[in-house]
C-alpha cells in the first residue's frame, strides 16, 4: 500500500506498474493534467496534501506501507516518518547542487517495492540514462565558448525564471540563470538583457496555469530588447506540473539540443521518439504527438 505526496514518485511508480498499489496521493496528482489521461485513477484516490504539508491524520487512517515524497524537503520527510511511524523514501528527477537530470529513483523506488518492480526499475533507469547520453555525448565536444544561452520563462510569469542545470545543460546549453540555490525564481527585465540570452524557452501548460505564451512574449514591446525576442527565438517547450515527468526530461532535452543545434541532430525524430518513450514507460501508443498538438508545443523537424 503505497501514499504518494510527490507527483515525480507517483509517475515512476505507475511507470513500474505499481499504480493499482496507491492508495493515496498529493492534490497535485489529483489535478496532474497528463498523468490523469495515462492513469485516470489518480481522480478517484484520495487528497492527502503535499509534499511540503502532508495531511498525517489522513495517511494514517490509510495503512500505507511506504510513503514516497519530496527528497528536497528533508525535514518534512523525518517528521513525517516520526509521526506516523511509517517509512518514507524522498526521491527526486533533478538533484545534485546544479539540479542534473538522474534516474536513480526508478531503481530505489523498484527496491523498496521490490520483486519485479525491482527489475522493472533498473530497467527503465537504464532505458532513459541510454537515451540522454547519446544527446550528451554529440553536446560534450562543443566547447564552452560556443555553447548558446538559454532563459527559461515561466508560464504564468516570464519574469519568474528556472536555476538548475537541466534539461538545458545535458543539450549543451548555458542556463544564464543557473541558481543552484533555487528551482524557480524572480528576475526583472533588465538583468534578462544583460544576459543576452541566444534562445528563450517557454515553460508550458499555459492554457492551465497562466496567460503567457511565445506570442505574447514576441509581442510584448517590453521585450523587445532581449537578444532572443529580437531574432524570434522563443519556442514553447518545457512542459512541468510539480516536478517533471521522466518521460519530457529525456524530450526536452532532445528538443532543446535539436533548437540550437540542428546540424548535429538532423537524424533526430523527436517525435518519434517521444511516442517511443511514452510507449515504453507507459504502454500508450502515439501519446506525445497527442501532448504536442494539445499544448502547442515546438517540435522542430
Amino acid at each position: 500500500r503505497i501514499v504518494s505526496l510527490w507527483p515525480e514518485a507517483t509517475r515512476i511508480i505507475i511507470a513500474l506498474g505499481a499504480g493499482n498499489k496507491l492508495v493515496g496521493v498529493s492534490i497535485a496528482d489529483k489535478n496532474d493534467p497528463i498523468m490523469t489521461k495515462i492513469f485516470p485513477r489518480l481522480k478517484e484516490l484520495p487528497a492527502l496534501g503535499s509534499a511540503s504539508a502532508p495531511n498525517v491524520e489522513e495517511i494514517i487512517k490509510l495503512r500505507p506501507d511506504v510513503i514516497f515524497t519530496d527528497a528536497l524537503r528533508v525535514d518534512v520527510c523525518n517528521e513525517l516518518q516520526k509521526v506516523t511511524k511509517i517509512p518514507v523514501v524522498g526521491i527526486r528527477i533533478n538533484i545534485g547542487d546544479e539540479g542534473k537530470f538522474s534516474y536513480v529513483a526508478f531503481e530505489v523506488i523498484g527496491k523498496v517495492l521490490g520483486g519485479k518492480y525491482e527489475d522493472r526499475g533498473a530497467y527503465l533507469r537504464n532505458y532513459l540514462e541510454n537515451k540522454l547520453k547519446v544527446i550528451r555525448d554529440k553536446v560534450s565536444h562543443i566547447k564552452s565558448s560556443e555553447r548558446l544561452k538559454v532563459y527559461v520563462a515561466f508560464a504564468e510569469n516570464p519574469l519568474i525564471t528556472y536555476g538548475m542545470a537541466d534539461p538545458l545543460e545535458s543539450a549543451g546549453l548555458v542556463n544564464v540563470a543557473l541558481n543552484p540555490k533555487k528551482v524557480w525564481y524572480p528576475v526583472n527585465l533588465e538583468q534578462v538583457i544583460l544576459w543576452e540570452p541566444d534562445i528563450i524557452a517557454v515553460h508550458t501548460l499555459s492554457k492551465l496555469i497562466g496567460n503567457y505564451t511565445v506570442e505574447t512574449i514576441l509581442k510584448d514591446s517590453d521585450w523587445q530588447m532581449v537578444k532572443a525576442v529580437k531574432e524570434g527565438r522563443v519556442y514553447n517547450v518545457i512542459v512541468g506540473w510539480t516536478g517533471w515527468y521522466p518521460a519530457m526530461t529525456v524530450i526536452n532535452v532532445m528538443q532543446l539540443a535539436k533548437i540550437a543545434y540542428p546540424e548535429l541532430f538532423i537524424d533526430l525524430d523527436i517525435m518519434s521518439e517521444g511516442n517511443e518513450i511514452y510507449e515504453e514507460l507507459y504502454g500508450i501508443k502515439n501519446f506525445f504527438i497527442k501532448i504536442a498538438e494539445e499544448y502547442g508545443l515546438y517540435v522542430p523537424k
